[in-house]
This record gives structure tokens, sequence and C-alpha cells, in this order.
């Protein structure tokens, strides 16, 4: 593929190594905006040293014109700012299995389509795809670099984002300093980081992390493969948390839900899936993740399994198993509400 080069000299980056760091259950998400010291970390190739000095984001292709941008250039052009629920789509290799591993974020930067205008898009592109500087092996496969794909569609999307703020503050190196892609409503391997080279194509990218990694198989073949994209609905319950004792008494519990396209309602369950009653929702902000809250009085003592479940704009409902948007099940043990004035007592002997 003509002129699709790195822009950096080997010399100007070094790896730490694959990271990966989870710091938070979902019980502990009670911010609305998640501290950048609470957010998880995924480095499939290790993480690049860059120099500022050297560094340039290229693009090109199927453009009238290339252009090459340096960290200056991106900072003198207009800011934006949006709020971005931010979830890893989970283990490539057991896409069924639910991580739940999610934050919301404000992601500050500049509008990729704002700078694709300027350099008009031929008619004939359909894809864009997303260089990172950092290169080595994933689960045995090498990479000369992490590179993913987006529809064209998308990313003229005014709100794609090359973000160099996070929570109003630059990007550190896990974070993807200088540059990265936000994709709102997209799961979290499409963010990429490290940027480096943006290419307007008419094709998707045939690295292993558009053909090996993160794709789904609605039919079970490799000839149905759907991209790992947009965010399907979903839902956890942060209060009560997995395991609590709870008292024989009224109870409001709550949680997040989000989907790619916003969520429109919640429901849950208090007896394990039985039956169901509608959630409140608050109104999404941008791309934010929604609270959800709802009342309910246990009838007895004993142990309860609470489930919530997430339905998108587009009416499609949370599953119960089987996919990485599973329900999450919190088991809770209520016990008969002490007497008050009777909460401790001796006996004499």
């Amino acid at each position: 593929m003509n002129g699709f080069n790195k822009t950096l000299e080997d010399q100007s980056m070094s790896y730490l190594g694959m990271i990966a760091k989870f710091p938070l259950g979902v019980h502990d998400l009670k911010s609305f905006i998640t501290p950048e010291n609470h957010l998880f970390v995924l480095s499939h190739l290790g993480i690049p040293a860059i120099d500022l000095t050297q560094w340039k984001l290229k693009i090109s292709g199927l453009v009238e014109q290339s252009l090459e941008l340096s960290y200056e250039n991106l900072l003198n052009l207009e800011y934006r700012e949006l709020t971005v629920f931010h979830q890893c789509s989970g283990n490539p290799l057991e896409p069924k299995v639910p991580t739940r591993t999610i934050s919301n974020v404000i992601w500050g930067g500049v509008s990729l389509r704002a700078i694709l205008n300027q350099l008009q898009v031929k008619p004939e592109a359909r894809y864009i795809w997303f260089t990172g500087i950092d290169r080595g092996a994933y689960e045995g496969v090498s990479s000369d670099s992490y590179i993913k794909d987006i529809p064209i569609a998308k990313a003229l999307d005014n709100d794609v984002l090359l973000a160099y703020k996070l929570n109003g503050e630059f990007l550190s190196a896990e974070r993807g300093f200088p540059l990265r892609l936000v994709v709102p409503g997209y799961y979290g391997t499409n963010f990429v980081k490290w940027l480096s080279h943006i290419y307007v194509t008419d094709r998707r990218s045939p690295g292993p992390f558009t053909t090996t990694f993160y794709n789904e198989q609605p039919g079970g073949d490799n000839a149905t493969l759907k991209p790992v994209w947009e965010v399907a609905p979903e839902s956890v319950i942060v209060h009560p948390s997995q395991n609590e004792v709870l008292y024989l008494q009224p109870q409001t519990s709550w949680g997040w839900a989000w989907a790619s396209d916003g969520i429109q309602s919640v429901d849950v369950s208090t007896d394990g899936g039985i039956t169901w009653q509608a959630a409140e929702v608050e109104t999404r902000l941008e791309y934010a993740w929604q609270r959800f809250t709802f009342q309910w009085t246990p009838p007895r003592p004993g142990k309860y399994s609470l489930m919530s479940r997430a339905i998108d704009h587009d009416g499609e409902i949370q599953p119960i198993q089987q996919a990485r948007n599973a329900i999450y099940i919190v088991t809770v043990t209520v016990q008969e509400a002490p007497i008050k004035g009777f909460d401790s007592f001796s006996v004499a002997e």
C-alpha cells in the first residue's frame, strides 16, 4: 500500500510490554464521571514512549490532499469535549463472557470530520483505518502496529474525536499520549491509542485486530463475521452490592445502563427473572451512561437474586446469558429489621 509508512523512527519509542489494569468492580462505579485513577487500562502490544519532537499525525489515502499534523497543530484546532461511556468489549478469545469493564469520562480533542472535510474525502471511500504506534505480539499473533477500522459514515459523524485530553487533563502514556481515537457508542477496542496514521480507503483493514480478533460470528462461520463496533445494551446494579445484607424494609436500589444509541428503558427483577418491573431511567447526557433507580420492599427474610435488563432505542434487550452484555445477577440476604432502641444489649451473668 503506497504511502502507508511509519512516521517515527525506531529509536524514538520503547516498549513496556502488555499492560492490563482493572482497579474497580461494578459496585465501585458510584461517580457519574469516573476518576482517571479508577479507569481500566488495556494495552495489547505494549506502551510506546513517544518523542513529541518527532511525532506527527499523517492523514492520507482516498482524500484530495494528504496532511501531516504536529501536536502543536492539533492544539490550535477548535477544541471539543464530550461525555462518553467507555467499555472494554472483553477478551476476544471469549466473546460470550461478560467482563463489565466500564467507565464514564470526558474526552477532549478535535472533530475528525472537521479535518476530513478540509481534505475532501473521495466518493469511493468506504472505511478509515486508524494506526497506533504500538507493535508486538498478542495471543501469539504478531502485528507491526495496532490497526482498527470504522465505516466512513461513522467517521464523518461530528462527534468522533481525535482526543488528547481525559477529564480535563492531557493524556498519560498509558491512556494513549499524545493522541487517541474516540468513537462514541463503539467498544473501546476501536479507540486506537498512540495514533500515528489515518488512512482513508475502500476496504477493511487486513490486520489481525480486524480479521483474527474482535469479530462476532452470528452465523457460526467466518462467512458471517460481524465487527465488534456498536455497544449492545447493558446494565449493572451498583447498589446493593454483591452479597450485601439488607433489612426487611423499603429499599432504594440503583445502577448504570448504556448502549450505542442510548437506553430507552430498564426492567428490574427481584426474584431471579420470574417477574420484572420498570425502573426509572434518567435522560442521557451526550454519550454518557444513564442512571436507573427502582424501589422494592422485600416480602420476607431470605436470599434474593436481583437482576436488571436494559433495552435500547432499537428494542434490543440485554440477554440473560451467553453474551458479552449478559445480565448481571446480584445476590443479597434480607434479615428482619432491628427493633429501634434494641440494637445492642447485654445479659446479666
